[in-house]
């Protein structure tokens, strides 16, 4: 072996150490991360013992699923959480397509810069914080707690979420096409419903779906406006589980997690065929 040839042959050694080392810190993650799930759904078709979650597997049953859709407590709070997140997503979506649309045409640096720093202290400031500070605000005020309190303390970190992935999806708009339409005769507003708009259909799709998702299972601020008569689906799972949790809850944790999976693999498609749409775009163009 020839003395250049030794340190090449370190650096492959090297690399595929590096490699491996990667690869089992991933599995690592991944079995840390989805372990817990695996096992609630795997115990979420766990017989129990007089109505009681056991550690020991003491028999497969589907009955806890059926009594998730037929417990008036579950319905009630899965009603309310459907109800809350909805309106919570559709407020993101408006105040957040505006805001997204914003934070990359404005043509003033300055606000956009003061935009940015807003929607970045809506995504990062802690759910805690958010909560209490709503809690207090509304106790001061004398604002009851309802469904309205709690959609307008659900919304403001969804409007941030639904911000940045329109302002990732307007800064590969191409211009042109609008100033085509401007020369054209068209209108602002006929060149945003027309031109705009349909492009960021997809954009707009996937982060609704986020935002609803974000909404649905949020459970730190919802814990700290949630009432007796207003509870959400995720804060009556948490209460339960203080109380010795039922396979009835693992059946509905199950069912949430995958309604959110199923909501995100949507919203994933809309953006993929957002960029499949922007790739056909330039190649035409």
């Amino acid at each position: 072996m020839t003395a250049h040839q030794f340190p090449e042959r370190i650096g492959r050694r090297g690399r595929l150490a590096t490699g491996i080392a990667l690869w089992v810190w991933f599995g690592v993650v991944v079995v840390f991360l989805f372990a817990p799930i695996v096992t609630a759904i795997a115990y979420s078709f766990n017989q129990g013992v007089a109505g009681k979650q056991t550690s020991a597997f003491t028999g497969f049953t589907w009955d806890w699923y059926t009594h998730t859709f037929s417990d008036p407590t579950i319905a009630q709070a899965t009603g309310t959480s459907l109800v809350v997140s909805f309106w919570a997503a559709l407020i993101a979506v408006v105040i957040g397509t505006i805001l997204g649309f914003e934070l990359a045409r404005n043509p003033n640096r300055a606000v956009r810069r003061l935009l940015a720093g807003l929607t970045y202290i809506l995504l990062i400031v802690p759910e805690t914080v958010l909560g209490v500070s709503l809690l207090l605000f509304y106790t001061e005020t004398r604002i009851p707690l309802d469904e309205f309190t709690l959609i307008a303390a659900l919304t403001p970190p969804s409007i941030s979420v639904v911000a940045f992935v329109i302002r990732a999806r307007v800064l590969t708009l191409d211009a042109g096409v609008e100033d085509a339409a401007a020369d054209l005769g068209a209108a602002r507003l006929t060149t945003l419903r027309t031109v705009v708009l349909p492009q960021l259909g997809p954009a707009i799709g996937a982060a609704a779906l986020i935002a609803y998702t974000f909404a649905f299972d949020n459970v730190v601020i919802a814990n700290f406006l949630s009432t007796p008569t207003v509870n959400v689906l995720t804060v009556y799972l948490y209460g339960t589980l203080q109380y010795g949790a039922t396979p009835a809850v693992y059946a509905t944790a199950t069912l949430i997690f995958v309604f959110t999976v199923v909501a995100l693999g949507i919203a994933a498609l809309l953006l993929r065929t957002a960029l499949r749409v922007r790739r056909r775009d330039a190649a035409d163009a």
